[in-house]
């Protein structure tokens, strides 16, 4: 048995209207709007996963790692390399 690191990444996305002058300025303002929590995304916004291996893995010691380090014999259905979930949006 190995133990592989797996990157596991949320999608959420939100589209919002932005007064500005420029397309800059746009950006600068959606990104101060959510830094400042006037936008959140919430589960409706959620678009997808990806997951992705980072490494060959490494064989186990046979000693537990802490529990929320890895979640022992789940199957994502992803062969090695990056893999994607979509909520059927």
């Amino acid at each position: 048995m190995r133990v592989y690191r797996v990157a596991v990444t949320e999608i959420y996305r939100k589209v919002v209207s932005v007064e500005a002058n420029n397309e800059r300025e746009a950006h600068q303002r959606a990104w101060d709007a959510w830094n400042n929590t006037e936008i959140i995304l919430d589960m409706d916004d959620f678009e997808g996963a990806e997951m992705s291996v980072l490494d060959d893995g490494q064989e186990t010691s046979g000693e537990k790692l802490p529990e929320d380090s890895y979640v022992e014999g789940f199957d994502y259905g992803f062969g090695k390399g990056k893999g994607t979930a979509k909520n059927g949006r």
